[in-house]
């Protein structure tokens, strides 16, 4: 991970603030894509949990990590489930009980922009996923020249004309996003650096074969599914079935 990824311990609370004024699409997009249950789950860059509760009633088992100590705190404070176990962790400590292929799920949204060593970092994530697994990657995107600091700040003072002029009720909750998206969480934004749509699935589709691709709430997302063990022709129906 990089500096600006452990920055998150400088604005974790307005963060977590930020994001329960303007909800969560992509928990909402992530909600149809999941398994209805499976064993082990692992949600990568997992914030302050907001999407490890939505494993966790999937799945038995959700270890949820992230390289925010403050991120992990807010986590374990406000969204404890007794399936959930949260720790402060980098892609590179990761490994399933010692070993390869050890989850079912293997989810990351909008952390993947703060690895170094993109390729590699996938490749670990690859070994995690368990066979007939299910790997879900999302992250923003950009096509074109990254915003400015001035482009932001204008596109905030945009949204808040255009919440005013619905009324005071809604002036008075968009002040307060306003207020939170212009501060820290707009000095953080400024140095984020997204891929490419097609760099996105070129990437990713090295690493992961026969992955699919899809827009997604505030990005992009690829998913994909390892194939089952084979072993002779069961094997290959196995695989076949479980890439339908």
């Amino acid at each position: 991970m990089t500096p600006r990824a452990r920055s998150f311990d400088e604005f974790a609370e307005e963060y977590e603030r930020l994001h329960n004024l303007t909800g969560d699409p992509v928990g909402a997009w992530l909600a149809e894509r999941l398994p209805v249950r499976g064993g082990r789950a692992l949600d990568l860059g997992c914030g302050t949990g907001r999407h490890a509760v939505l494993l966790a009633e999937r799945f038995a088992e959700v270890d949820a990590v992230d390289v925010s100590p403050a991120m992990v705190r807010i986590a374990a404070a406000t969204r404890p489930r007794e399936n959930i176990r949260y720790r402060v962790g980098g892609h590179t400590e990761l490994s399933a009980d010692g070993g390869d292929g050890g989850y079912d799920l293997v989810l990351s949204v909008s952390t993947l922009h703060h690895l170094d060593g993109l390729p590699e970092a996938l490749a670990r994530v690859k070994r995690l996923v368990a066979p007939g697994g299910l790997a879900v990657l999302h992250d923003g995107v950009c096509e074109g020249r990254p915003p400015s600091r001035r482009r932001l700040y204008a596109r905030e003072v945009r949204r808040l004309c255009a919440a005013a002029a619905r009324g005071p009720r809604s002036a008075a909750r968009s002040w307060e996003v306003f207020r939170l998206r212009t501060g820290a969480w707009l000095e953080h934004r400024v140095g984020d650096r997204f891929l490419s749509r097609a760099e996105f699935e070129h990437i990713h589709g090295a690493v992961f074969d026969a992955a699919r691709f899809e827009e997604a709430p505030n990005g992009y997302a690829m998913l994909w599914r390892r194939p089952l063990a084979t072993a002779g022709p069961a094997g290959s129906a196995e695989r076949t079935a479980v890439n339908r």
